[in-house]
């Protein structure tokens, strides 16, 4: 393998399109990206077990191939920016996002096909309050600012994949400075939609499972479960899973103002759409 090197790392936020993304960037043959794994947990659960440790997850990295990663758990954690910085100064961060009311209503919906939580959403929030608190995009884009230099970071909008995703995808091979290549006919699927799980304590339990592997580096175990059904034991219908009230959306489009009035500046887009609850999209990627 060539000496380590991070190249890139897309940090989120969770439920903005990063399993699309991932299934993307992992086509390209100028790519490394994580074996047997999208997410390695490595920055936010697994620092203290040191860089050569996570090198070793692109242990099969050819030469002329970037490593990176797809990883929607960091861009909240105050610690990670500093952490990526020490790996490397010059790594490149691609930050999705979208609109913050329909993106917590997604992670609520990913969280309760799982069996994480239980209840309403107002009740989901209070078993983890991370369901509402990621979508600070205020709170935590400024970290990731002042650690790396502008040019090193992107930011991509799941409305703009959602209607235009070659447009997008060629100007993250741009940015990642890789040659460009057709769209696979899966850059037009929805990933990692969720569905109301028929027996939500078998669901718990599964995804416990899962964890429990990944964790050991069991990955191909995990997906080995997956292909053979396991995913059946959670999965249940995404018509039954419970909406927002309009009470629920128009409180939650107020907390999220100042969020959205910052990406509007930082962007230099006006994204009224966002300032309208009723168009919070539920497209759970």
């Amino acid at each position: 393998m060539n000496t380590f090197v991070l190249d890139f790392v897309s940090i989120g936020p969770q439920r903005t399109g990063t399993s699309w993304l991932h299934q993307i960037l992992k086509q390209h043959p100028q790519i490394c990206c994580p074996q047997d794994v999208k997410e390695t947990m490595f920055f936010d659960r697994d620092y203290a077990k040191g860089i050569t440790w996570y090198a070793d997850y692109f242990c099969h990295q050819h030469q002329g191939q970037i490593c990176g990663e797809v990883a929607p758990t960091y861009f909240d954690v105050a610690a990670i920016p500093d952490r990526i910085h020490a790996v490397n100064p010059n790594c490149k961060i691609l930050i999705s996002l979208r609109h913050p009311v329909g993106r917590a209503l997604s992670l609520y919906h990913h969280h309760l096909s799982k069996g994480r939580v239980q209840g309403s959403f107002s009740q989901a929030v209070i078993q983890m309050p991370r369901i509402i608190e990621a979508g600070r995009y205020a709170t935590h884009i400024p970290r990731w600012l002042d650690r790396f230099d502008p040019g090193q970071l992107l930011f991509l909008l799941l409305e703009d994949i959602e209607s235009d995703p070659v447009s997008v995808l060629h100007n993250v091979y741009r940015f990642l400075n890789i040659q460009p290549i057709d769209v696979p006919a899966l850059g037009y699927e929805k990933f990692g939609a969720a569905t109301m799980p028929t027996y939500p304590q078998l669901a718990k339990i599964a995804a416990q499972g899962a964890t429990w592997l990944r964790r050991r580096r069991l990955h191909k175990l995990a997906e080995w479960g997956k292909a053979w059904g396991l995913k059946r034991v959670y999965a249940g219908q995404a018509a039954h899973l419970p909406k927002l009230t309009l009470h629920e959306s128009a409180h939650l489009l107020e907390q999220y103002q100042i969020d959205i009035r910052f990406v509007e500046q930082l962007l230099h887009r006006d994204l009224a759409g966002w300032r309208d609850p009723s168009t919070a999209s539920t497209y759970s990627l």
